[in-house]
């Protein structure tokens, strides 16, 4: 076609579509995205074995690695997939809304059950001293947050992003018409302003300025700040591109033919690609400055620790924060460059002919994870019974010695 007769993007429907269309669809995404939990799954049991014994095999410890490294695909998965599902207009915003604000107060209710009912009074009832399991228990969370390890209601992360896309794409009817539109608009730094508030706790919590109650533990976004950013970036894209379209003249209902087209929907999938691996450079970029802070920070009393201090003290130093820096999310987001190629592949316009298949894949997904966690515990406690039963004997020992037990 020459150039003379060249469609402009603004005159794209489906009658002068292009032939590609990605051959992956939002369900791919989420049965990809499930994986990924069963691995999170995976990961933390074996963390778990590891803080039992540090000496495990090295298949174990390289299952691990493994494990955290796909794990971390979960969460963008879902967002790509919940994109797909809100831009195609698959289901409606107060339909996702309700069911990720849903599951995750479920989570939030399931953890307050499991800590502050189910071990704090068992524990209580072994060690006869409330305070002191109490005190364990802030302990060990407040410890997980500190290297970052805490991570498990990436449902907070679904809602927020939701909301976000919410309060940005929705019109509103009734309440918020006329000027007063804007003020919905203005509503979208609700989400942000909670990204930015989790970050902040995870960072106070870092340097020991605060200790977070267990309230706010499975409250807390999962996703690193870089991946928001990337969040916001793709909706401002796509309000920015509505934007241009509504300049020329054309209207709500045009434009709407015009997401649907495969052609905006490989053009979302290349911009999606290319913010990512941007994003994803940037992220390391802020790992290095960040870990350089730290170093400053924590030798402020001392600087001339850092000014004579060898090359290879230096290096462990970085070492150290870097870890410390991974823990708030900085560096995390740039493992999202290994999903390129998926989203390359992807295409949101994609439907199936059976959509109530969709229902299937969450309860799939569910009992996988929990196929993976009942087996994974089960090998892990066949593989370290010998430390097990040590630490209960010793545990038993202290508390009869010391007479806890009543």
């Amino acid at each position: 076609m020459s150039r003379k007769n060249k469609i402009s993007i603004y005159d794209r429907n489906a009658s002068n579509d292009i032939r590609y269309r990605g051959p992956l669809s939002y369900r791919h995404l989420q049965i990809m995205g499930w994986f990924g939990i069963s691995f999170l799954v995976l990961h933390n049991l074996i963390e778990l074995g590891i803080m039992i014994d540090p000496n495990q095999p090295k298949w174990v410890l390289s299952l691990n690695a493994v494990a955290g490294v796909v794990s971390e695909f979960a969460l963008p998965l879902f967002l790509f997939a919940n994109f797909a599902i809100l831009l195609d207009r698959k289901k409606t915003f107060k339909a996702q809304l309700l069911k990720f604000g849903g599951l995750s107060l479920l989570v939030v209710i399931l953890f307050l059950l499991v800590t502050e009912h189910y071990i704090l009074e068992v524990g209580t009832a072994i060690a006869g001293d409330k305070a002191g399991v109490q005190a364990q228990i802030d302990g060990y969370f407040l410890s997980r947050i500190r290297t970052g390890s805490l991570s498990f209601n990436f449902f907070v992360d679904m809602f927020l992003c939701t909301l976000l896309l919410f309060f940005l794409e929705y019109t509103p009817r009734k309440v918020f018409t006329g000027k007063k539109r804007y003020l919905f608009r203005m509503f979208a730094l609700i989400p942000v302003v909670y990204e930015a508030g989790s970050l902040v706790i995870r960072i106070l919590a870092y340097y020991g300025m605060i200790s977070p109650p267990l309230i706010v533990y499975p409250l807390l976004t999962t996703k690193p700040p870089m991946s928001f950013v990337l969040f916001v970036i793709l909706v401002l894209f796509i309000k920015i591109r509505e934007f241009r379209f509504r300049k020329r003249g054309k209207t709500k209902q045009e434009y709407m033919e015009f997401t649907k087209t495969r052609l905006n929907s490989l053009q979302f999938s290349v911009f999606s690609s290319i913010m990512i691996l941007v994003t994803g450079v940037i992220d390391l970029i802020l790992l290095i400055g960040f870990s350089a802070f730290d170093i400053v920070v924590k030798n402020m009393d001392h600087p001339e620790q850092v000014k004579n201090a060898s090359e290879q003290a230096l290096e462990e130093m970085s070492m150290v924060s870097a870890r410390g820096v991974t823990g708030w999310g900085i560096g995390l987001h740039s493992t999202m460059i290994f999903i390129i190629p998926i989203i390359l592949l992807f295409s949101y316009t994609r439907n199936h002919k059976n959509p109530k298949a969709d229902i299937a894949i969450p309860i799939g997904g569910i009992l996988l994870a929990v196929f993976v966690g009942i087996e994974g515990l089960h090998q892990g406690i066949l593989m370290n019974i010998p430390i097990i039963m040590n630490m209960i004997q010793e545990s038993l020992n202290t508390y009869l010695v010391g007479g806890g037990l009543p």
